[in-house]
């Protein structure tokens, strides 16, 4: 049997999510530049808010890789570094609080009002999305398409179990496995997937020079880069996952990966991240293959 070409298999697959880029929300926990924080979700921020195709309706913050007050301030920041116009909405402070927050009323008004159109790019503790859902039975369905950095199938980091150090979807597992149900199409970017690929210092070079934020982000990165060098070597070399970029670059361009069905629930480890089990549950999408050269190349086009 000959081999479908790849854009086509991925359109096969998930033919309803991400045809046409539409109207994005992005859904973070951006810490970038506090001291030993990561900065994915900034450089997320970044490729996101200099990609024309996308249309950024609005940002909303959520805690995780800082507090709910350090994240809201630090998008807030991001954005007017960037001279842009998009409104940061303030989320959940912590995993469980379902209560209305500014930033699930405008997921939700957003969904309701443009049924089908909305792509949401979460890429931290999904308590925020949970929320909207959970204030409105419409609103789940309403979401054109989620796309997720978070969950590990097998991928272990420091040798301890996957999903123990699941900083998005095991913060929050009962948020997890409500946004997972309830949305149309769900794509699940993994620990597996985002340690295929290693901002290493060549990469830093690269960025110094990049013709977006790159005084901004240079700064705000080489601290971070430093600091993994010292505990990750790969055989890409030393440095640090970009998890968060990823998701951003899937949405851009869903061909960089390869399409992977899966079943999967979600299972709670008791405070200790989650379980995935896999086999049964909700149909998602959860590539574990990426083309690095297009990866990279996109990247560094849009940052």
């Amino acid at each position: 049997m000959k081999k479908l070409p790849m854009l086509f298999l991925s359109c096969l697959l998930f033919p309803l999510a991400l045809q046409g880029k539409g109207k994005v929300i992005i859904d973070t926990d951006p810490a970038i530049g506090y001291p030993f924080r990561d900065v994915d979700d900034g450089l997320a921020m970044a490729i996101g808010l200099n990609s024309p195709e996308l249309e950024i309706v609005g940002i909303t913050t959520i805690y995780g890789n800082h507090t709910q007050d350090k994240t809201y301030q630090k998008a807030q920041e991001l954005i007017k570094e960037a001279r842009s116009e998009v409104k940061v909405y303030r989320g959940a402070d912590r995993a469980g609080d379902y209560q209305e927050t500014p930033a699930s009323k405008f997921i939700k008004e957003s969904a309701l009002t443009s049924p089908g159109e909305i792509t949401i790019i979460a890429i931290g503790p999904l308590t925020n999305l949970a929320s909207a859902i959970k204030s409105d039975p419409k609103v789940g369905g309403s979401i054109k398409a989620v796309i997720s950095m978070g969950g590990a199938l097998e991928a272990r980091l420091l040798g301890l179990a996957p999903g123990v150090f699941d900083l998005n979807w095991g913060s929050d597992p009962e948020a997890t496995r409500i946004v997972i149900e309830s949305v149309p199409e769900f794509v699940m970017i993994s620990t597996d997937l985002c340690m295929e690929v290693v901002f290493t210092k060549e990469k830093y070079q690269q960025l110094k020079s990049a013709p977006f934020l790159a005084d901004y982000l240079s700064k705000n990165v080489r601290p971070w880069l430093s600091f993994n060098e010292l505990f990750f070597q790969t055989d890409q070399g030393r440095g640090f996952f970009p998890w968060d970029t990823l998701a951003v670059i899937y949405l851009l361009d869903p061909s960089v990966f390869t399409p992977n069905p899966l079943q999967i629930q979600i299972q709670d480890r008791n405070g200790m991240g989650i379980k995935i089990e896999t086999g049964k549950g909700t149909k998602i999408n959860a590539p574990l293959e990426l083309d690095r050269e297009k990866f990279w190349a996109l990247f560094f086009q849009r940052i």
